[in-house]
């Protein structure tokens, strides 16, 4: 029944997007944006008590930033699609808090942030935010969607204070999640170019141009991309196959383990890669 109501909303949008093109691209715009939020754990609330907490304003949705530690390096968390912050404990309790500042922002419909809508927009305008609050982020550790939004953040502003990035288990461009969304919904090609139009007005960049391959070619920081080559929700083919051989950008591929990357072979070798200080000659300019 669950899988019956989304087709169900998408066949009223495919309806009517001849008659009420309007209504129709909102509507879509809507359903796309919807969050089923993942209650927040009473293990979560314990963890993220730990943290000073304060909010991030946006024109959207207030967001919700955590922080650990008064150390003199930054460290920045962004979560994937219904996550949130308590997802990096393990990272945070295993670094020393008096070397790092670790950040980890909710994104808003997701864990003590406010609403029940998210779009990639929304998370980046999130992300530039914190960031202006933060002041330059050593390294940004981000997973799923959260890595799409590193990604856009950086293509929009080439100069964001970010000086390395790890990116774990990305989607290869927003043009994946509006295939996977128009699967999802059962959207004609008709309704699902009027729902571009409505996203042409949110997005600053063109929704063609919000690629990993395009954040591959023009990142001149550190990357480190970590993915699982049997990946069932974010494959790995078209990650590999835009991956430039650039000196600046390595991989960690794993084998064995899904989606959510939280095996202790991956966690020990992201921690790895935030104690190792970035040397001089792994940043290219281009």
């Amino acid at each position: 029944m669950k899988k019956l109501v989304p087709k169900f909303l998408g066949s009223i949008i495919n309806a009517t997007t001849a008659v009420f093109p309007n209504w129709s691209r909102e509507q879509a715009f809507r359903l796309l944006c919807r969050v089923k939020r993942v209650p927040v754990s009473e293990e979560g609330r314990v963890f993220l008590e730990t943290a000073e907490t304060q909010r991030i304003p946006s024109k959207w949705i207030d967001s919700t930033l955590h922080r650990w530690g008064n150390g003199p390096k930054n460290i920045l968390f962004l979560h994937g699609w219904m996550s949130y912050s308590y997802r990096w404990k393990p990272y945070i309790e295993a670094l020393d808090l008096n070397e790092y500042t670790v950040y980890a922002l909710d994104a808003p419909g997701h864990g003590l942030s406010e609403g029940n809508s998210l779009h990639i927009e929304m998370y980046r305008e999130a992300t530039e935010h914190a960031i202006e609050r933060i002041g330059t982020v050593e390294t940004l550790v981000a997973h799923s969607l959260g890595s799409l939004v590193a990604a856009y953040l950086r293509l929009d502003q080439p100069n964001i204070a970010v000086a390395r990035y790890i990116i774990m288990g990305a989607p290869s461009g927003l043009d994946a999640i509006f295939d996977y969304f128009q699967d999802i919904v059962g959207l004609s090609e008709k309704a699902l170019e009027n729902l571009y139009r409505k996203v042409a007005t949110i997005l600053t960049l063109p929704k063609e141009l919000i690629q990993m391959k395009h954040f591959f070619e023009e990142v001149s920081q550190p990357v480190w991309v970590i993915h699982e080559r049997l990946d069932t929700i974010t494959p790995f083919a078209p990650i590999e196959e835009a991956l430039p051989k650039r000196e600046n950008i390595k991989t960690f591929i794993t084998e064995g383990q899904d989606h959510n990357l939280k095996s202790a072979e991956t966690r020990e070798k992201i921690l790895e890669l935030l104690r190792t200080p970035i040397q001089k000659e792994e940043t290219i300019c281009i």
